[in-house]
């Protein structure tokens, strides 16, 4: 894991979709959810919002200096 670096967590299609998006980030972990994943990635960068968010495959994403904080949310969307 990576030192300094926001913790992210990610609502998308596929884990495909995160290495994509995400090239020099980790995934940390991975939730599963009804018809897609809530993912907990560390990242230093974060694709911009259009291309992301508005456009799919990724549903929402937020940024966390707090791993526990991340993780907490991460494991609630994964239950909505």
């Amino acid at each position: 894991m990576m030192r300094g670096t926001p913790w992210v967590v990610v609502d998308a299609d596929t884990k495909q979709t995160i290495q994509r998006e995400f090239g020099k980030g980790e995934i940390v972990d991975q939730f599963p959810h009804k018809d897609h994943s809530v993912f907990l990635v560390q990242s230093g960068s974060v694709p911009s919002l259009p291309n992301t968010v508005l456009e799919g495959p990724i549903y929402s994403v937020g940024i966390f200096r707090d791993e526990k904080t991340a993780r907490t949310l991460a494991k609630r969307l994964s239950e909505i």
